[in-house]
């Protein structure tokens, strides 16, 4: 797990450093606590997590944003498994992607009308709990 939740919150600060400074009010978990939500007993999974507010989300356009960031990813070893097309809204951008090899997943989401305009959500497996 330690291995799984230093490349999380590496690859996590990598895309939250491509849009971190057109962000107001950004709030973040970089993988720091154990979470058992969807976990088996016995087992946690970490979690990066960065929300924030585009200052004009109509000029900064977090759509656009969410495909910056699925580039990066995928320049990173990650695949897409889900895309906003599967959702088929249009002030709403989802893509979800994994990393087979290092066994992680992001979940990138980009909306206009709601707060937060950006939401980036990365998570390891579940492993056996530490302790």
């Amino acid at each position: 797990m330690d291995q799984a939740t230093r490349q999380l919150v590496r690859d996590g600060d990598a895309l939250l450093s491509m849009i971190q400074s057109d962000l107001t009010g950004l709030t973040q978990e970089r993988a720091d606590k154990d979470r058992t939500t969807s976990c088996g007993t016995g087992q946690a999974q970490r979690y990066f997590l960065a929300k924030g507010n585009f200052a004009d989300p109509a000029r900064q356009d977090p759509l656009s944003r969410i495909g910056l960031l699925k580039g990066k990813l995928e320049t990173m070893g990650y695949r897409e498994v889900v895309d906003e097309l599967d959702l088929g809204e249009d002030e709403l951008g989802v893509t979800v992607l994994v990393n087979d090899q290092a066994s992680l997943t992001f979940v990138l989401l980009g909306r206009l009308s709601e707060a937060p305009n950006l939401v980036i959500t990365g998570k390891t497996e579940c492993y056996a709990r530490n302790g």
